[in-house]
């Protein structure tokens, strides 16, 4: 049977990221994907690519929401960008007591455009609780938790851990580009298991796209059935062949190419699992 998935998120019209990134993962997955499209990322060529986001009116999300779950039975949910208080407060709504696997991806800002949204105690009170998985980027967590800037693996493991004290069954703390040495690390965390992943580092640069495929790559092996641990392991091998392949556009951020790992491999890609 075809495992089928949800991602209620933003379209970014680059297509490296948002929901145009989630639906392309779930394909390599061969995951069936539909989305709920809760604003539109646009790009002023004039201003040096400047962000603008365009939110959907929240009857126009709730309407979504209601068809494609009327529609489909899904086997998980992944949400990136929800953009206003209003949105994610609707999605919390249909969240609440739905037992499917749900991969938060609590997007707090676009790259390149500095822009925050404040939605921080509503994540950690109405969205974070409900979290199968949860995926902050070093930034995220450090706001989710209204702490310093986290630097270092030690801190990557720290914030692991406060994130699932917030409610989250398992956490993943990204370190990505952003953290010093050769490898690129996440922590994994699940109140039992404490997990570091790890592979070559293929890019010194932000990739637009790479959080968002992160997230939806881990949805994609959840609705397979795969445990948590080894949908992050999985994930972050497919997602690094993404970002070594990744598109140069005019914005200067590079697009995550999504099939980089089935047509155009990287040499030398392997995640290292390690248990802390």
């Amino acid at each position: 049977m075809v495992a089928r998935a949800l991602t209620i998120a933003g379209s970014d019209v680059s297509g490296g990221a948002g929901l145009e990134a989630d639906l392309k993962m779930f394909e390599e997955f061969g995951v069936f994907g539909t989305a709920v499209v809760t604003c539109i990322v646009t790009f002023d060529p004039e201003k040096d690519f400047e962000h603008a986001i365009d939110f959907m009116e929240t009857e126009v999300i709730a309407r979504q929401l209601k068809s494609a779950l009327a529609v489909h039975s899904f086997d998980a949910l992944k949400s990136g960008m929800l953009g206003t208080a209003e949105s994610a407060l609707q999605l919390a709504r249909y969240l609440e007591g739905n037992s499917l696997p749900y991969v938060f991806d609590p997007v707090l800002v676009c790259k390149g455009s500095g822009t925050m949204v404040d939605l921080k105690d509503l994540f950690v009170e109405n969205l974070v609780p409900q979290a199968t998985v949860i995926t902050p980027n070093l930034e995220e967590a450090a706001t989710l938790l209204g702490a310093e800037k986290l630097e270092t693996e030690a801190d990557l493991v720290e914030a692991a851990k406060a994130i699932h004290a917030l409610g989250a069954a398992g956490v993943v703390v990204k370190g990505g580009a952003r953290l010093d040495g050769d490898e690129a690390v996440d922590v994994f965390y699940d109140g039992y298991t404490l997990v570091r992943f790890s592979t070559p580092k293929v890019s010194d640069a932000l990739v637009n796209g790479a959080g968002c495929s992160f997230a939806s790559a881990i949805a994609a092996g959840l609705a397979q059935g795969a445990s948590a641990v080894d949908a992050v392991a999985e994930a972050k091998e497919v997602v690094t062949h993404a970002i070594a392949g990744r598109l140069p556009n005019a914005t200067g951020v590079p697009s995550t190419l999504h099939p980089a790992a089935r047509l155009y491999p990287a040499e030398g890609v392997a995640v290292t699992a390690r248990e802390l």
